[in-house]
Protein backbone atom coordinates (compact mmCIF):
# COMPACT_ATOMS: atom_id res chain seq x y z
CA UNK A 1 0.00 0.00 0.00
CA UNK A 2 1.57 3.42 -1.18
CA UNK A 3 1.08 6.09 1.37
CA UNK A 4 0.98 9.71 0.95
CA UNK A 5 2.24 12.43 3.05
CA UNK A 6 0.13 15.79 3.48
CA UNK A 7 1.01 18.65 6.09
CA UNK A 8 -1.61 19.71 7.78
CA UNK A 9 -2.65 22.23 10.69
CA UNK A 10 -1.27 22.06 14.22
CA UNK A 11 -3.48 19.95 15.72
CA UNK A 12 -4.20 20.92 19.47
CA UNK A 13 -3.53 18.47 22.32
CA UNK A 14 -4.70 18.34 25.88
CA UNK A 15 -1.86 18.27 28.39
CA UNK A 16 1.02 18.87 26.13
CA UNK A 17 3.71 21.69 25.69
CA UNK A 18 5.07 22.78 22.55
CA UNK A 19 8.94 23.12 23.26
CA UNK A 20 10.43 23.33 20.09
CA UNK A 21 10.65 22.53 16.13
CA UNK A 22 8.15 24.21 13.19
CA UNK A 23 4.04 25.05 13.48
CA UNK A 24 3.19 21.71 11.69
CA UNK A 25 2.39 18.24 12.14
CA UNK A 26 2.55 15.58 9.77
CA UNK A 27 0.76 11.92 8.90
CA UNK A 28 2.47 8.46 10.49
CA UNK A 29 1.28 5.05 10.29
CA UNK A 30 1.86 1.90 11.89
CA UNK A 31 2.59 -0.89 8.95
CA UNK A 32 2.96 -3.76 11.67
CA UNK A 33 -0.45 -4.07 13.14
CA UNK A 34 -2.76 -2.37 15.24
CA UNK A 35 -0.89 0.29 17.49
CA UNK A 36 -2.20 1.10 20.90
CA UNK A 37 -2.64 4.71 21.68
CA UNK A 38 -1.82 5.28 25.39
CA UNK A 39 -2.84 7.96 27.73
CA UNK A 40 0.81 8.96 28.24
CA UNK A 41 3.77 7.91 26.77
CA UNK A 42 5.29 5.06 28.04
CA UNK A 43 3.61 0.64 27.98
CA UNK A 44 2.59 1.47 31.64
CA UNK A 45 -0.17 3.83 30.74
CA UNK A 46 -3.55 2.81 30.05
CA UNK A 47 -4.34 2.48 26.53
CA UNK A 48 -7.10 4.87 25.48
CA UNK A 49 -7.30 4.44 21.59
CA UNK A 50 -6.01 1.91 18.40
CA UNK A 51 -4.47 3.12 15.41
CA UNK A 52 -5.53 1.18 12.60
CA UNK A 53 -2.76 -0.83 10.43
CA UNK A 54 -1.59 1.30 7.72
CA UNK A 55 -3.84 4.27 8.36
CA UNK A 56 -2.26 7.65 8.91
CA UNK A 57 -2.77 9.74 12.19
CA UNK A 58 -1.30 13.20 12.85
CA UNK A 59 1.70 13.00 15.05
CA UNK A 60 2.27 16.56 16.73
CA UNK A 61 4.86 16.32 18.50
CA UNK A 62 7.41 13.39 20.28
CA UNK A 63 9.17 13.94 23.66
CA UNK A 64 12.84 14.61 23.63
CA UNK A 65 14.67 11.33 22.47
CA UNK A 66 11.76 10.49 19.85
CA UNK A 67 10.92 7.33 21.55
CA UNK A 68 7.35 8.16 22.08
CA UNK A 69 4.90 10.88 19.61
CA UNK A 70 1.78 12.66 20.44
CA UNK A 71 -0.65 11.11 18.37
CA UNK A 72 -4.16 12.95 17.41
CA UNK A 73 -7.38 9.92 16.36
CA UNK A 74 -10.27 12.02 15.77
CA UNK A 75 -11.46 13.19 19.26
CA UNK A 76 -8.86 11.12 20.79
CA UNK A 77 -5.43 12.31 21.55
CA UNK A 78 -2.71 9.94 23.47
CA UNK A 79 0.66 8.60 22.90
CA UNK A 80 2.13 6.03 20.39
CA UNK A 81 5.36 4.15 20.98
CA UNK A 82 7.72 5.81 17.97
CA UNK A 83 9.15 2.61 17.27
CA UNK A 84 5.94 1.58 15.71
CA UNK A 85 5.80 4.31 13.65
CA UNK A 86 6.45 4.66 10.17
CA UNK A 87 6.31 8.20 8.24
CA UNK A 88 6.74 9.28 4.23
CA UNK A 89 7.47 12.67 4.66
CA UNK A 90 10.81 13.08 3.75
CA UNK A 91 9.86 10.71 0.45
CA UNK A 92 10.34 7.54 1.35
CA UNK A 93 9.00 5.61 4.44
CA UNK A 94 11.06 5.83 7.10
CA UNK A 95 11.16 5.47 11.34
CA UNK A 96 9.78 8.36 13.29
CA UNK A 97 12.45 7.41 16.12
CA UNK A 98 15.08 7.52 14.04
CA UNK A 99 14.00 10.40 11.77
CA UNK A 100 12.03 12.33 14.16
CA UNK A 101 14.65 15.35 14.36
CA UNK A 102 16.04 15.17 11.07
CA UNK A 103 12.03 15.77 9.82
CA UNK A 104 11.28 18.74 12.48
CA UNK A 105 8.88 17.03 14.42
CA UNK A 106 8.27 19.24 17.48
CA UNK A 107 9.58 18.13 21.03
CA UNK A 108 7.19 18.22 23.74
CA UNK A 109 6.78 18.00 27.15
CA UNK A 110 3.80 16.58 28.66
CA UNK A 111 1.70 18.05 31.48
CA UNK A 112 -1.47 17.26 33.00
CA UNK A 113 -0.25 13.23 32.53
CA UNK A 114 -0.79 11.39 35.71
CA UNK A 115 2.35 9.62 36.80
CA UNK A 116 1.84 5.92 36.82
CA UNK A 117 4.86 4.35 38.84
CA UNK A 118 6.51 1.48 36.28
CA UNK A 119 7.82 -2.06 37.61
CA UNK A 120 11.21 -2.87 35.80
CA UNK A 121 10.46 -4.69 32.67
CA UNK A 122 11.03 -8.36 32.48
CA UNK A 123 11.89 -8.17 29.13
CA UNK A 124 11.65 -7.21 25.36
CA UNK A 125 8.93 -7.76 23.31
CA UNK A 126 9.91 -9.21 20.12
CA UNK A 127 7.99 -7.20 17.63
CA UNK A 128 5.65 -8.58 14.78
CA UNK A 129 7.93 -7.64 11.21
CA UNK A 130 6.01 -5.85 8.32
CA UNK A 131 3.39 -7.28 5.92
CA UNK A 132 2.22 -6.78 3.05
CA UNK A 133 -1.28 -7.85 4.05
CA UNK A 134 -3.10 -7.22 7.04
CA UNK A 135 -2.85 -10.52 9.63
CA UNK A 136 -6.40 -11.19 11.22
CA UNK A 137 -6.55 -12.45 14.44
CA UNK A 138 -7.62 -15.61 15.64
CA UNK A 139 -11.22 -14.51 17.41
CA UNK A 140 -11.43 -16.90 20.63
CA UNK A 141 -15.01 -18.18 21.51
CA UNK A 142 -17.03 -15.92 23.79
CA UNK A 143 -16.62 -18.11 26.73
CA UNK A 144 -12.61 -17.95 26.32
CA UNK A 145 -12.63 -14.19 26.38
CA UNK A 146 -15.30 -14.20 29.33
CA UNK A 147 -12.53 -16.07 31.04
CA UNK A 148 -9.30 -14.22 30.28
CA UNK A 149 -11.12 -10.98 31.54
CA UNK A 150 -12.75 -12.05 34.69
CA UNK A 151 -9.51 -13.81 36.15
CA UNK A 152 -7.47 -11.75 38.75
CA UNK A 153 -3.82 -11.71 37.73
CA UNK A 154 -0.61 -9.90 38.16
CA UNK A 155 0.14 -7.58 35.10
CA UNK A 156 3.68 -7.34 34.17
CA UNK A 157 5.39 -4.62 31.87
CA UNK A 158 7.64 -5.62 29.31
CA UNK A 159 9.45 -3.45 26.71
CA UNK A 160 7.62 -3.42 23.24
CA UNK A 161 4.10 -2.91 22.30
CA UNK A 162 1.32 -5.46 22.36
CA UNK A 163 -0.51 -6.31 19.27
CA UNK A 164 -0.94 -9.31 17.40
CA UNK A 165 2.02 -11.21 16.11
CA UNK A 166 4.33 -9.81 18.95
CA UNK A 167 6.23 -12.83 20.95
CA UNK A 168 6.12 -12.81 24.21
CA UNK A 169 9.90 -12.53 26.56
CA UNK A 170 10.22 -15.83 28.16
CA UNK A 171 9.96 -14.32 31.97
CA UNK A 172 6.39 -13.17 31.22
CA UNK A 173 4.25 -15.38 32.92
CA UNK A 174 1.27 -17.51 30.64
CA UNK A 175 -1.74 -19.32 31.82
CA UNK A 176 -3.79 -22.31 31.23
CA UNK A 177 -7.38 -21.28 29.47
CA UNK A 178 -9.85 -24.15 30.14
CA UNK A 179 -10.95 -26.47 27.11
CA UNK A 180 -8.74 -24.20 24.82
CA UNK A 181 -5.56 -24.38 22.85
CA UNK A 182 -4.05 -20.71 24.23
CA UNK A 183 -2.87 -19.78 27.15
CA UNK A 184 -3.55 -15.60 28.55
CA UNK A 185 -1.46 -13.06 29.81
CA UNK A 186 -1.72 -9.40 31.24
CA UNK A 187 1.08 -7.16 29.65
CA UNK A 188 1.22 -3.34 29.61
CA UNK A 189 -2.20 -3.46 31.25
CA UNK A 190 -3.31 -5.00 28.41
CA UNK A 191 -4.96 -9.04 28.66
CA UNK A 192 -3.97 -11.36 25.38
CA UNK A 193 -4.45 -14.82 24.09
CA UNK A 194 -1.46 -16.29 23.47
CA UNK A 195 -0.35 -19.47 21.36
CA UNK A 196 1.89 -21.23 23.49
CA UNK A 197 4.35 -23.04 21.62
CA UNK A 198 5.84 -20.21 20.01
CA UNK A 199 4.38 -17.69 22.51
CA UNK A 200 2.74 -15.28 20.00
CA UNK A 201 -0.19 -13.34 20.84
CA UNK A 202 -2.99 -14.13 18.46
CA UNK A 203 -5.91 -11.96 20.22
CA UNK A 204 -5.45 -8.41 22.32
CA UNK A 205 -8.46 -8.36 24.66
CA UNK A 206 -10.00 -4.44 24.09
Amino acid sequence: MKHTHALIGLASLSGIVLCAGPAAALNAFSPTGHLNVRSGPGFQYPVVGVMQQNLPAAITGCIQDYSWCSVALGAVTGWASAPYLVTDAGGKPTNLQVSGAQLGIPIVVPTGVAAVVATPPVGAMVPVAPAVDVVEPVVPAPEVLSYVTQQVIDPVLVDGEVMVGATLPPAVPVYPIPASPYVYSYVNGVRVVVEPAARRIVYVVR
